[in-house]
């Protein structure tokens, strides 16, 4: 499944943008009450070494409750319960050639998804496998320029981002938040001393937000 493109101007980095839609605030469209809708973009920034990075996202969900916390702690009363789906279809994931998201072009992960009312403590997204190209010039220690790398933890529980505070879907509100996926950052590149080729590249993703802004409809 192919994401739609669009470029609504410059951004730094890769970023994945998170809008909160509440009612009346997309093209018109009344939501029931209590809820909002959420929509998840993707872009991106060159790298020195990748000629091209791809991933396959099958699964993008929020989590009421803070799934990293103890069984014991109890949960905000006002906050959301139990996983939100915003993307799930392990059959047809989703495929982004990060590399391809530059200079303010960015793709379409999710459509508007309706969700409830409420605050919700984590954001996760599944990545079933990845795949890299090296730059010209540069080759795997088996003479290759694409290799498949592992996931830790990506097509499990998901990857965590790192929020920097709840994600509050307000009614009567519209809430974006910029998550930094920086290539350079995520994919690290093991070169051999001696022979100047490439031993590995390792995909260790950190997913952190980077910005968000609230406004009120």
């Amino acid at each position: 499944m192919q994401a739609k493109f669009s470029n609504p101007g410059t951004k730094v980095g890769l970023a994945l943008m998170a809008a909160l839609v509440v009612a009346g605030a997309c093209q018109g469209d009344a939501v029931s009450p209590q809820t909002s809708r959420i929509q998840i973009l993707l872009t991106d920034a060159p790298a020195d070494q990748l000629e091209s990075a791809i991933v396959w996202i099958s699964h993008v969900y929020l989590q009421g409750t803070d799934d990293s916390a103890p069984e014991a702690s109890e949960p905000e009363p006002t906050s959301s319960e139990g996983r939100v789906d915003l993307y799930n279809d392990p059959d047809n994931p989703l495929d982004f050639d990060l590399l391809t998201l530059r200079d303010g072009i960015t793709a379409d992960v999710t459509d508007l998804v309706e969700v409830d009312v409420g605050l919700y403590q984590s954001l996760r997204f599944v990545v079933d496998s990845a795949k890299v190209t090296l730059i010209e010039g540069l080759t795997f220690e088996d003479g290759s320029q694409s290799g498949v790398l592992k996931v830790p933890s990506g097509n499990t529980s998901g990857i965590k981002v790192k929020l920097n505070d709840v994600l509050d879907a307000g009614e009567g509100e519209t809430t974006t938040v910029t998550v930094d996926f920086d290539v350079d950052d995520n994919f690290k590149i093991q070169m051999n001393p001696q022979t100047g080729l490439v031993q590995s590249v390792m995909f260790t993703p950190v997913l952190k937000e980077k910005g968000r802004e609230k406004v009120k409809d």
